[in-house]
């Protein structure tokens, strides 16, 4: 059903971002999915790694995912001057590069600037192409 899954992390691991990871690593051992952990950063990126702790974090939950799923899970830092004004259309249009078919993303429960700023993932919902599995 999905070929590839995308997984949009912050690595300062809220409780919601450990469940997207759970149905992420569910939906690949089901489907035969590969994952891509995709993680948006100020830090330097060389090549596929970024330069700095959370490279290691990063390469690490892909580690612990594949071991656990059997799915094949790759980790994609990627370099953002500015995340906050960034990400969203960073992630919109990496899910496009990746030719991802589902993105799988975690979000907080709705507060009243939510009403002004939307999340993440409402984001993706309105603006992806592809199916997106949003995680609370």
């Amino acid at each position: 059903m999905f070929k590839h899954i995308m997984v949009p992390v912050d690595l300062h691991m809220p409780p919601a971002v450990v469940k997207a990871l759970d149905v992420a690593a569910d939906f690949a051992s089901s489907h035969g999915s590969r994952v891509t952990l995709v993680h948006v950063t100020d830090q330097q990126v060389k090549g596929a790694h970024t330069l700095g702790s959370s490279g290691e974090e990063l390469a690490a939950l892909a580690s612990k995912m594949a071991e656990s799923s059997g799915a094949s899970v790759e980790a994609l830092p990627i370099h953002s001057v500015d995340v906050g004004s960034e990400i969203d259309s960073i992630l919109t249009r990496t899910a496009k590069e990746l030719q991802a078919d589902l993105i799988v993303i975690a979000t907080h429960m709705p507060g009243i600037l939510d009403y002004v700023f939307s999340s993440h993932a409402s984001h993706l919902v309105l603006h992806s192409e592809i199916s997106v599995f949003v995680v609370r």
